[in-house]
């Protein structure tokens, strides 16, 4: 498949965005809903009363939408939880819910993140180019694409993920290879613990400027186009300073070099 309708599929048929309404929440809550209570053959109360529909955790956590444009609907959320010096939690979710034990080393360098939550509806509408599986493969890859431009913007020290084998094959096609921590843990279905160091995940970047670097590229000038929505959430976040996040810095780099900017340049500190 051409690397144009992939990106034209995942920019302009689909799109991402930070949800910071409460109506954008009430979205999240009802993907999260829709999915799990399918997945897991649980009721929307017990899901609810277990912590899988909104939690803690989510106050603590930049929470992405994907929205299909032709029928205007959310079809899928995903959660970057982060952790920093001044969150009141101090251990990742898959520490705490799923029990994965000794990676303590891996987590007291700050800030660090955990992606979870990853939703995705089925109900998706048929497309002329992509068959059913190909389109669910394409829509998760930019739903974990968040994690690249969350990346971006907050220069963690290392990204986790608790994934099921097929979402670690799709990132692994893509060459994101996150480093396994762990061994498989039932944890409403086997999934297991990775992390990816910043490093790792610049090199990572570096081999994927085709596809996954336009799209990232794309998000990150929408970003600088309409900002307001990040600094507000920034602004109301009590765990987040305008100071934490890049978007300033890498909005001048888009206005001194061009669209096309490099994207290691992107990625430096300041």
């Amino acid at each position: 498949m051409h690397s144009e309708q992939v990106l034209n599929l995942l920019t302009k048929e689909y799109t991402l965005l930070l949800a910071t309404t409460p109506n954008h929440l009430k979205a999240v809550k009802e993907i999260r809903e829709t999915v799990f209570s399918s997945k897991y053959s649980m009721s929307p109360e017990t899901l609810n009363k277990i912590g899988f529909i909104f939690n803690e955790d989510d106050k603590q956590s930049f929470i992405y939408l994907l929205r299909d444009n032709f029928t205007k609907k959310y079809i899928g959320t995903v959660r970057i939880f982060f952790l920093n010096k001044d969150t009141p939690s101090k251990i990742i979710p898959m520490q705490k819910d799923a029990q994965v034990k000794d990676i303590g080393y891996l987590t007291k360098e700050l800030p660090i993140c955990e992606v979870s939550r990853l939703a995705l509806c089925n109900n998706l509408t048929e497309h002329k180019y992509f068959s059913t599986l190909q389109l669910r493969a394409y829509l998760s890859l930019l739903l974990m694409i968040t994690t690249r431009v969350n990346f971006f913007l907050y220069h963690y020290k290392k990204i986790f993920a608790f994934m099921e084998p097929a979402l670690q094959r799709i990132l692994k096609r893509q060459g994101v290879i996150f480093e396994s921590v762990g061994s498989g843990i039932d944890n409403y279905g086997v999934r297991f613990p990775f992390v990816i160091k910043k490093e790792d995940f610049l090199v990572a970047g570096s081999k994927t400027e085709d596809a996954m670097g336009q799209i990232t590229r794309y998000y990150l000038k929408e970003l600088c186009k309409n900002p307001e929505s990040l600094l507000q959430f920034i602004d109301k976040n009590p765990y987040l300073k305008r100071s934490d996040i890049q978007l300033d810095r890498i909005c001048k780099l888009f206005i001194e070099y061009g669209d096309n900017v490099d994207l290691e340049l992107l990625l430096k500190d300041k």
